[in-house]
């Protein structure tokens, strides 16, 4: 850097006419600092600006990552609906068959009350022909007994 000052006092002093050596020397050393620190924001900004395009980068590759999780979650939750619609299926089919069972038993039930109902009408039949036999066996026994008495009576 001093190398440029010195290259650039001499050429200067050689271009232009001089009054003042430590003016022309302040002058560059203000013009090298001002190129110096522009240089270095230069620099500062291109390193800025590459790191800015791998942090894009990065988070572009980020979200591909996450996009990718995500579709990888969509694809489990559509499995798992799949295994849901599966069950529904199954007891759908479950509550189908049981229905079916019940309906059976509902008809053996039916049959049951069919067949109690045939034996209650024989009892009652027989309770009849029971009751019918007990009044009709003493009424006959009755008479019976007054018509031999009344022919012992005659004779």
């Amino acid at each position: 850097m001093d190398n440029i000052i010195e290259i650039l006092e001499e050429e200067f002093s050689e271009a232009f006419e001089v009054k003042d050596r430590k003016a022309l020397k302040r002058t560059i050393s203000l013009l090298i600092e001002n190129v110096m620190e522009r240089e270095y924001a230069n620099r500062q900004f291109t390193e800025m600006k590459s790191d800015i395009k791998i942090l894009a980068e990065t988070m572009k590759e980020g979200f591909r990552q996450i996009d990718k999780r995500f579709e990888a979650v969509d694809k489990r939750f559509e499995q798992i609906d799949k295994r849901f619609e599966q069950v529904d299926k199954r007891f759908e089919e479950m509550y189908h068959n049981m229905d079916k069972r019940f309906e059976a038993v509902d008809k053996r039930f039916e049959q049951i009350d069919k067949r109690f109902e045939q034996v209650d009408k024989r009892f009652e039949d027989l309770n009849k022909r029971i009751g019918f036999m007990s009044w009709f066996i003493p009424t006959i026994v009755t008479v019976l007994l007054t018509f031999v008495m009344a022919a012992m009576k005659f004779l």
